[in-house]
């Protein structure tokens, strides 16, 4: 019985260690890819710019805004994603880029804080929010059309979009959609049923992209189910096959990261779908 013991305590020893050394380098990976996720100023095909808050921090975003343009464009808030912990406006670059010249449209790229050292996951919630009613007020100043606003995001992205949409909402401030991807959606039931029933139903449209097999994004549709309940127009596009991150992570900001599993050829032609599919909903709602 005793050499039984010892040979599960031995087991059991070189587990902990495992799980110990696996920690170790998954802190590594992810220390080496924040820190190369981060581009020079003379790489970034965007502006930097802050966005200034009284008695607040200011927000750090990166704008992509039309040359050459009379009309007042749409405006699309994209989100990185990252596990709230992790990500960095600059790995949607390019995307932001691209996603400016085909729809004509202003991009306002939002890095928000992450939710570590001290901070949560509602501290950057707050700045998206505050984002988007400092573009609003400041229209004029870049062109824009505040009755075009889309919010765009991506997981941990997606949450701060819904939320940021849901809280704007209670100050009767309305954007014309949301496209929510493979979303994270914590608490926002109970947080949209807070809302006004009036409210409630004029929230703004919602676009849902899932990944295949992924709980995440299965985990988006009670909100889904909701809002159709409360008569708010809703539509759910799953990419079968596709990978949690797959829109984000097949750009070329992420070539030379490490351990992205959802970075490949077939990946890649899944995300060039989903955004065409974005864009054909956000043009088919603009031209209503």
């Amino acid at each position: 019985m005793k050499k039984v013991l010892k040979f599960i305590g031995i087991i059991f020893l070189v587990l902990v260690i495992l799980l110990v050394v696996i920690t170790i380098r998954n802190a590594k990976i992810n220390e080496y890819n924040q820190k190369h996720m981060i581009k020079n100023d003379d790489e970034l095909l965007g502006v930097r710019f802050e966005v200034p808050r009284e008695d607040k921090n200011p927000v750090r975003v990166n704008l992509y805004i039309p040359k050459d343009v009379t009309e007042k464009t749409p405006v699309i808030f994209n989100i990185h994603g990252g596990a709230f912990i992790a990500g960095d406006a600059d790995t949607l670059d390019s995307q932001s880029d691209r996603l400016s010249r085909e729809l004509n449209a202003a991009v306002v790229n939002i890095n928000y804080t992450l939710a570590k050292d001290g901070y949560d996951m509602n501290f950057g919630v707050d700045e998206v929010k505050d984002t988007i009613i400092y573009f609003k007020e400041h229209a004029d100043e870049y062109n824009i059309d505040v009755d075009k606003f889309f919010m765009l995001g991506y997981s941990a992205g997606g949450y701060h979009a819904m939320n940021a949409v849901v809280a704007l909402k209670k100050d009767n401030i309305d954007v014309r959609g949301q496209i929510l991807c493979y979303s994270f959606i914590g608490e926002i039931v109970s947080k949209y049923n807070e809302l006004t029933e009036e409210q409630r139903k004029s929230i703004a449209p919602t676009l849902f992209i899932l990944a295949d097999k992924d709980p995440i994004s299965d985990g988006s549709l009670k909100y889904e189910a909701i809002l159709k309940e409360n008569g708010v127009p809703t539509i759910v596009k799953k990419f079968d096959t596709s990978k949690h991150g797959f829109i984000e992570e097949n750009n070329p900001e992420y070539e030379n990261l490490k351990n992205i599993v959802s970075k490949s050829p077939e990946q890649e032609k899944l995300a060039r779908e989903a955004e065409k599919y974005i864009q054909d909903w956000i043009k088919q709602l603009l031209a209503n």
